[in-house]
């Protein structure tokens, strides 16, 4: 298996500076990789630690051939950890799933392997409100102890901490008395999506590289090489994926994305006929799908009503996310002629937002459905009824 970095789709900036330092053997003992989630921070940690360990690299590169790469590359190195967050849960069955995640990961770093994303691999559970972090125990066990050990066959002792903002605030000062004091030949790799939640004194020990959203055209490079559809779904997915390679992988694997965007559709049109039964009825429908889900379908909607918002502003279909849907996007915007889509818009955004604070989410639903409804006949309402919910 590849473990060069040719794994990482665009960051070219990110990974000239690791094959620098790699080059110069000036590698830090520790890297936060942040920025958004499924650009490129797993894949490029995977890289580091096989150039690291490597016994026939080049040029700041794994050969992808050695003992050291392929062992690497099935998660089975005995000098690489890498870690994620969990839930209380120490059964044999949860660590067993745990590893399994961790192996899919070193296979196609742009996975979603994330307990809260995808609560069991094969799909049969949805959502979960379990709790997801780094226990005491869990930093304990498989970082410090773990770290302590002389490296056995490796050049480096290398930890790769996925998420690492998950870290409660007794295992990170833990943690950070061990970055203190680093053992020899021993590189630290956290990833993070949230670097504002992380604790500044781990930061300052750190070198920090970020990585960007990646482009249309990189996520589409990423979907075609792994035969994800044809030519007009990938770019409609790659469109529709926010900068995120993995959550476009999400979404051209799932059977569910034209399910999602059809119940989209039939929630702004019950909204517009403003039938309170059978609003009732539908937003019962979407709540019993769970928070996340909820907030796929908003991230959904939000996409829509920007085409919509672009196909009256310029006609220009360059921008569209929702691409293979422009017939059904066209005839919706001429229905639509009156509505106040940044209204729509602030409104659908503020309810993703309120749903992060835990406000009930039936109430939530029912609140946007009535904005929408006033928005889309023209009327001005500032949010209102959303807004009452936080207080």
């Amino acid at each position: 298996m590849d473990m060069s970095w040719n794994r990482v789709i665009g960051q070219e900036r990110v990974v000239h500076s690791l094959k620098q330092a790699l080059v110069s053997g000036r590698v830090a003992h520790a890297y936060i990789f942040h920025g958004p989630e499924g650009v490129g921070k797993r894949a490029a940690a995977f890289a580091l630690a096989a150039a690291l360990q490597c016994e026939d690299g080049h040029d700041g590169s794994a050969c992808g051939a050695c003992s050291a790469c392929n062992k690497v590359s099935k998660g089975i190195h005995p000098d690489v950890h890498v870690m994620m967050p969990v839930t209380n849960d120490d059964s044999k069955k949860a660590q067993k799933d745990v590893a399994d995640r961790l192996r899919l990961l070193a296979e196609d770093p742009y996975a979603t392997v994330d307990l809260q994303k995808r609560p069991s691999l094969d799909g049969s559970v949805k959502y979960t409100n379990k709790q997801i972090n780094y226990t005491i125990k869990q930093v304990h066990t498989a970082l410090l102890r773990e770290m302590s050990f002389h490296k056995v066959e490796g050049r480096y002792r290398i930890a790769i901490v996925l998420d690492a903002d998950l870290m409660r605030r007794e295992g990170a000062n833990a943690f950070l008395k061990l970055l203190e004091e680093p053992g020899k030949n021993t590189v630290f790799i956290l990833t993070t999506n949230r670097i504002d939640h992380m604790m500044g004194t781990i930061l300052s020990r750190c070198q920090q590289l970020r990585f960007e959203s990646l482009t249309i055209e990189e996520i589409a490079k990423g979907l075609a090489a792994r035969g994800l559809g044809d030519s007009l779904t990938i770019d409609a997915v790659a469109r529709m994926a926010d900068g995120s390679l993995s959550k476009a992988i999400e979404l051209a694997s799932s059977d569910d994305l034209p399910a999602v965007r059809e119940q989209v559709l039939a929630f702004l049109r019950t909204s517009y006929a403003g039938n309170g039964m059978d609003t009732v009825s539908m937003v019962d429908q979407i709540s019993r799908l769970g928070r996340e889900n909820v907030k796929f379908q908003l991230q959904v909607m939000t996409g829509i009503l920007r085409d919509l918002f672009l196909l009256r502003v310029s006609g220009n279909t360059d921008l569209i996310v929702n691409i293979d849907q422009l017939e059904t996007l066209t005839k919706f915007a001429a229905n639509l002629s009156e509505a106040r889509l940044e209204d729509m818009i602030e409104a659908v955004e503020r309810t993703a937002y309120l749903i992060e604070r835990n406000v009930n989410l039936r109430l939530l639903l029912i609140a946007l459905s009535r904005l929408l409804s006033s928005a889309m006949r023209g009327v001005r309402t500032a949010g209102m009824d959303i807004n009452l919910l936080e207080a």
